[in-house]
């Protein structure tokens, strides 16, 4: 039996149709669901942060998490069947910039970020005490998670968003244009690799291709 609400597993069903290896992180697909409830209650509209619990690495909806770690196959039928029958029934803006943030961090940066949210850390200490299933609040979303947000919105406009491509190497997450993702060549997927060695970047690393065909790093 899967307990996920209608909405959750609409929002899963989209993911696992646009985004399937984010759908394929337990971790990613908290952090979706997360986002984008975040980004409706920015937004002034209703949203769902029933059965919201905080876990060592973050809020995680704990009927969701149920079901896909021990019913994953029934899950996964209930997600698709809710995404066919009610396609329109989210925000695909909304979805595609939560997609975009799952898809250029890794599973420690989203995290690291989610750590950052009052949401979550106003019960920090009982959750990283150990005590088990820490019920979160939507009353505890407050002024610094609404600025975190809208700082996340402006730093990933959707324009940018859809003309880009992700290219992940070793959980670096390179972007680039789709134009100029077209014109990568095995060359430039070794340059990648090597860059990737320098544990020192940061994710999402921007990356152009000049006149000459040459990698340019932001």
């Amino acid at each position: 039996m899967v307990y996920s609400n209608s909405r959750k597993l609409l929002l899963s069903g989209w993911l696992r149709e646009n985004g399937n290896a984010e759908y394929n992180s337990a971790l990613k697909l908290q952090k979706f669901l997360l986002f984008y409830e975040a980004f409706t209650k920015i937004d002034g509209e209703p949203a769902d942060f029933s059965h919201l619990r905080g876990y060592q690495r973050g809020p995680v909806f704990s009927n969701v998490w149920g079901d896909y770690t021990h019913e994953r196959l029934s899950f996964d039928m209930a997600a698709k069947a809710e995404y066919a029958k009610q396609q329109g029934g989210l925000n695909s803006d909304r979805a595609q910039k939560s997609l975009f943030l799952v898809s250029v961090l890794s599973e420690k940066e989203l995290s690291e970020l989610t750590h950052r949210m009052n949401i979550w850390k106003v019960k920090e200490q009982r959750i990283m005490g150990g005590e088990y299933q820490v019920d979160l609040s939507e009353a505890d979303f407050n002024d610094d998670d609404v600025h975190l947000m809208h700082l996340l919105d402006q730093m990933y406009p959707l324009p940018m968003i859809t003309n880009s491509s992700v290219i992940n190497i070793d959980n670096h997450y390179f972007v680039f244009s789709k134009q100029d993702a077209e014109r990568l060549t095995e060359q430039h997927y070794d340059v990648l690799s090597s860059v990737s060695e320098n544990e020192h970047l940061i994710n999402p690393v921007y990356v152009e291709i000049d006149d000459e065909g040459r990698l340019v790093i932001d």
